[in-house]
């Protein structure tokens, strides 16, 4: 499942500069995070790379309870990174900047779904 705008956007933080950002916001419903919550599954692992989860760690752990919070508090984190400290969110997993491409193989068949994310440049 792509969090996307009908016409094509992707972004919804207004971070770096972008003039549209965020106006996605207004339009989210529960019944679009029961979706999201229902297509992740209750267990789930993530593949991010270092930006992803410096952001994402900047903001899941302060979201408070919710499915979405819980869920992405409580998976395994494996981080395609060259700067391997500072990873003190959850329960992360170091891969050199290029082990990502070994990724699938290493990991156990019984691991639960991995969802990836890419946060933008």
């Amino acid at each position: 499942m792509e969090h996307i705008s009908l016409d094509g956007v992707i972004q919804h933080d207004d971070s770096d500069g972008f003039a549209y950002g965020n106006w996605t916001t207004p339009y989210r419903t529960p019944a679009g995070l029961a979706a999201l919550v229902e297509v992740y599954g209750s267990r789930f692992d993530l593949l991010l790379g270092r930006r992803t989860y410096d952001a994402w760690a900047a903001f899941w752990p302060q979201a408070g309870d919710s499915p979405m919070a819980n869920g992405l508090n409580a998976a395994m984190k494996y981080v395609a990174t060259h700067r391997p400290t500072g990873l003190g969110w959850g329960r992360p997993r170091t891969l050199g900047p290029t082990s990502w491409r070994r990724f699938g193989a290493s990991r156990p068949r019984t691991a639960p779904t991995c969802l990836s994310a890419e946060a933008p440049r």
